[in-house]
């Protein structure tokens, strides 16, 4: 074990604690096995966690336990062999929370994933599983133990926080597993890059578990209409609170990134690049509608925060989504997108005319500002990634962290497409996505598709 070594924070007081660890003992329905796994560890790091935060729920529910119990049970995801996000630089995710988020935004793809299956806050979401954390954890820098994630995080690809909800929510002083997944990441010495609209992060007991050489904190801050904000993001914090956070962390020297992603245009969709169909649609270029959530004013607040980096994507949603945010702010979305777009592409975006419009005002704006700008090409199609790279102020890196977190070097992409497949929860969208990056004639192609079984993939279907 020669090429991973544990270096603890000395700045970390994982004893902070009511009473010493030899006394600890827990026999609870649920708390009594998690803390026996760990105990049985003999990890080098102090076990500190309270785990009868997990009975406490259990005995919440009673008898009418939730669909798929008081425990979110799927650690971690290695999410860039979908088609979807091949380039993504930060695809090994976690979420210590899961199948919902009290921030209950109208647009989130989560949402309309898992309210199909019947799970989306059902009543609520439900913390992740320390004790699995912690096992993996402990096998992958411990010991020489087979474990699936080895490969991975013997390499330090930096874990993305908060994809399918918000870690940070405010039931997580209740509960504290991203408290303690933040203690494993310092013990470990372990890159990540944390996603959140939560000013939670900016509470004295989380920064002190935060590293600077290891953490990327990027906040989602759509626009800063706080009327707006609150009526399709009504369980987020107020867009003045999460710059208040910003600033505190960027006065703590932390690398911090405001993400306008989605950004929704103010503008129907050809306003800046189409006057002709503007008219058409119209009738005259002033009677368009306004949709005035984003203001450039808001990059002031960004400057004034002292966030260094910008990272914008242009909103693509499902014709559900537009008709929740109608409904929910009394502005007809749907007249925002051409029609002759979201027929052809099934969910609804913007032409690539005015999509570059935006990203080049966004470039200059920024750079008035002294603001570094990237943007993120998620689902928008692979080369909507390559196309708008003369623009990033950094050219490693769409989510600007490399460079900038010491701590961060690798990334998602220097997983090969070998682990990528073995990892993927669709064996089928992962060969499709490697389809899409190699080619069918590819032998590494030819051999995951020999292996899983796998229906020819056509060219002319990616």
């Amino acid at each position: 074990m020669d090429h991973l070594q544990l270096v603890t924070n000395e700045n970390l007081n994982l004893q902070n604690h009511t009473f010493a660890e030899d006394e600890r003992s827990f026999d609870g329905v649920l708390s009594g096995d998690m803390w026996r796994k760990v105990k049985a560890l003999n990890s080098k790091m102090p076990d500190t966690f309270d785990w009868s935060v997990y009975d406490r729920l259990y005995e919440k529910f009673g008898d009418e336990q939730p669909n798929g119990g008081v425990i979110f049970k799927s650690p971690f995801r290695m999410a860039n062999s979908h088609t979807s996000c091949t380039q993504c630089h930060y695809t090994f995710e976690i979420d210590t929370y899961g199948r919902g988020c009290i921030h209950n935004c109208s647009y989130c793809y989560a949402k309309a994933m898992l309210s199909s299956h019947g799970y989306w806050n059902r009543p609520h979401p439900f913390p992740i599983d320390v004790s699995e954390i912690r096992k993996i954890f402990y096998q992958v820098f411990e010991t020489d133990k087979p474990n699936k994630w080895r490969n991975i995080m013997g390499q330090k690809i930096p874990l993305r926080i908060g994809s399918m909800s918000d870690s940070f929510m405010k039931m997580d002083t209740k509960y504290s597993v991203t408290k303690e997944l933040l203690k494993i990441l310092s013990f470990y010495d372990y890159p990540h890059i944390i996603f959140t609209r939560s000013e939670l992060i900016a509470d004295d007991s989380y920064m002190k578990l935060l590293r600077k050489d290891l953490s990327s904190i990027q906040f989602s801050i759509s626009g800063n209409n706080e009327r707006l904000t609150k009526l399709i993001e009504p369980g987020a914090p107020s867009v003045t609170k999460r710059f208040s956070a910003l600033k505190k962390l960027n006065e703590a020297g932390f690398w911090t990134t405001v993400r306008v992603n989605p950004f929704f245009p103010m503008f129907p969709d050809g306003y800046f690049t189409n006057p002709d169909r503007m008219i058409e649609r119209f009738g005259s270029i002033d009677n368009a509608p306004k949709f005035e959530l984003f203001d450039w004013s808001m990059l002031d607040q960004v400057k004034e925060s002292g966030t260094p980096s910008l990272l914008v994507g242009v909103v693509r949603l499902s014709t559900n989504a537009v008709a929740a945010m109608t409904r929910e702010t009394g502005v007809d979305l749907k007249v925002f997108f051409d029609p002759a777009e979201y027929k052809k592409n099934g969910d609804v975006r913007y032409s690539d005319r005015e999509i570059a419009h935006y990203y080049w005002k966004f470039k200059s704006e920024s750079a008035k500002r002294g603001i570094r700008f990237n943007t993120c090409y998620i689902g928008m199609g692979k080369p909507d990634f390559f196309k708008y790279q003369n623009l990033w102020s950094n050219k490693t890196d769409c989510c600007d962290a490399k460079g900038n977190v010491t701590g961060i070097v690798k990334s998602s992409q220097d997983v090969d497409w070998d682990e990528r497949v073995r990892l993927a929860t669709s064996k089928q969208e992962a060969l499709k996505g490697l389809a899409l990056e190699l080619g069918t004639s590819h032998p590494t192609y030819l051999n995951h598709a020999a292996r899983y079984s796998a229906k020819p993939i056509l060219e002319e279907n990616l």
